[in-house]
């Protein structure tokens, strides 16, 4: 881009001129060079005559040089907007082959500058200076130049101006900016066709109308807006089971090849199979296939092949075999696998293969209210590997432990504290339980009324009908 008011030199003989004469191949020539360079003969390709290059013998004239597709996009019906040295280019690609250079407002390179001739502005911008007038109109919340209504709303010029039109599609009275539909009818025309185009995507028609039949249930059920962004979501779930059974399963098929955790992230699909389909979820099936998810995720966590990996797959077959046999039920199972594979990784920590004493009375100190759950993993160890294990707690260095632990979370939100209730609602459980060892669930549940300021400061809670005082941090010198 040439700035205005500035010369320019002639590619062929180096002369200083205000304007090129002829641009050709991304050369400039002035007008001598154009006399001379530039001879008038038959255009090669249409038999009409121009003046061409006389040292080009190829060369075409200026008509059949731009009448080809664009050289970036390809497309055929275009209007010029660049001759550049590879062919013509249509207006939408011909920023691409501009040098970028920087907006005269805010310094960034852009290739899209332009000068804006209804403001003062005399400079090149790039399109978002430009357009900095611009914004959402209040009626028809399209992004445009607005201008103050005299009720103090901003609206574009066609609200301005014509207010309201019925819309032509539902008769429906409109804001102006919207066009011919208004926002409703242009997001059901928008949903029904991307589901058509959905529903081009399958091969079996039972299938594609069923999907069409969903489409329109999600189009009552969520409304057009939603649904038109949401239909695209679903189309691979039908797919994969139009791939598997050229038809709607029932539910046990679904789960067991997609699982209960892929099932729950197409619900809505779900409820129209449900409503539509009759296809009932079963509880019992749902929630053992997400045990089984989650027991095959407990027992990926101990590295394979190694000593912690077979004790823990000889566990859980003896786990197994009581389900197997109705004496337990797989959360069972979880629930037992999870503190056997957190005893491993402790003794593993600790550089040993299987558990020892000191893994146990370590583990057990760190969390003691695991002590019955983790008893069968260890009669397990002491049958099966001849361990001589107790499963043990000492009270008095979990008692010091859980003190540890209440004094710095004390300390940090003695730091972090701030002024709002939920900041001073945790001061206060971890204040009784470490003041007075009260369950952290007594500061959690206390009401409004049971709190007070103190004389001398501080707070007193009233819980069981007896007082407990406790220091006050926060921002405010009351508790309300």
């Amino acid at each position: 881009m040439i700035e205005k008011g500035t010369t320019m030199h002639c590619d062929e003989c180096g002369r200083e001129m205000p304007k090129a004469h002829r641009h050709h191949k991304g050369r400039r020539f002035c007008a001598i060079c154009y006399a001379r360079v530039f001879k008038r003969r038959m255009c090669p390709k249409c038999g009409n005559f121009a003046r061409l290059p006389k040292n080009d013998e190829n060369a075409v004239c200026k008509k059949c040089e731009t009448d080809k597709p664009c050289i970036r996009c390809g497309n055929a019906e275009y209007e010029i907007g660049k001759i550049t040295a590879y062919g013509p280019v249509c207006n939408s690609c011909a920023p691409h082959f501009r040098e970028p250079k920087p907006c005269g407002l805010c310094g960034k390179l852009s290739s899209r500058l332009t000068r804006v001739k209804r403001t003062s502005i005399e400079v090149p911008v790039c399109p978002k200076c430009a357009n900095r007038d611009h914004g959402t109109c209040k009626a028809c919340r399209r992004h445009r130049l607005l201008t103050e209504s005299p009720d103090g709303r901003m609206l574009c010029s066609t609200c301005l101006e014509k207010d309201k039109v019925p819309c032509f599609s539902c008769g429906n009275s409109m804001p102006a900016g919207r066009g011919k539909i208004c926002e409703a009818c242009y997001w059901e025309e928008t949903f029904r066709k991307r589901l058509k185009m959905d529903q081009a995507a399958f091969s079996v028609r039972g299938m594609s109308e069923d999907f069409g039949e969903f489409g329109e249930w999600l189009l009552s059920e969520v409304g057009g807006h939603k649904s038109a962004l949401s239909i695209h979501r679903y189309l691979p779930f039908f797919l994969e089971i139009e791939k598997q059974w050229q038809r709607i399963p029932g539910y046990l098929e679904l789960l067991e090849w997609f699982g209960a955790e892929e099932l729950r992230r197409v619900r809505l699909p779900m409820r129209w199979l449900n409503e539509a389909k009759a296809i009932f979820a079963v509880a019992i099936s749902r929630e053992e296939d997400s045990d089984r998810r989650r027991i095959e995720a407990i027992m990926s966590s101990v590295p394979d092949r190694s000593l912690a990996s077979l004790v823990l797959i000889g566990y859980r077959s003896r786990l197994m075999d009581r389900y197997n046999a109705s004496k337990s039920t797989l959360r069972s199972v979880r629930l037992a696998l999870r503190p056997a594979v957190s005893l491993l990784l402790v003794a593993d920590a600790m550089g040993n293969y299987l558990p020892n004493q000191a893994a146990l009375d370590r583990y057990l100190l760190e969390v003691p209210g695991q002590k019955a759950a983790v008893t069968g993993f260890v009669n397990f160890l002491n049958k099966e590997y001849r361990l001589e294990l107790l499963p043990r707690a000492d009270e008095n260095r979990v008692c010091e432990v859980r003190k540890k632990k209440l004094e710095a979370e004390i300390m940090t939100l003695m730091r972090e504290i701030g002024g709002d209730k939920e900041s001073r609602r945790k001061w206060l459980s971890a204040a009784l339980a470490y003041f007075h060892g009260l369950p952290r669930k007594v500061g959690k549940g206390l009401k409004d009324e049971d709190i007070t300021d103190a004389c001398n400061g501080g707070l007193v809670v009233v819980w069981n009908r007896a007082r407990y005082w406790v220091p006050y941090l926060g921002a405010e010198p009351t508790w309300s």
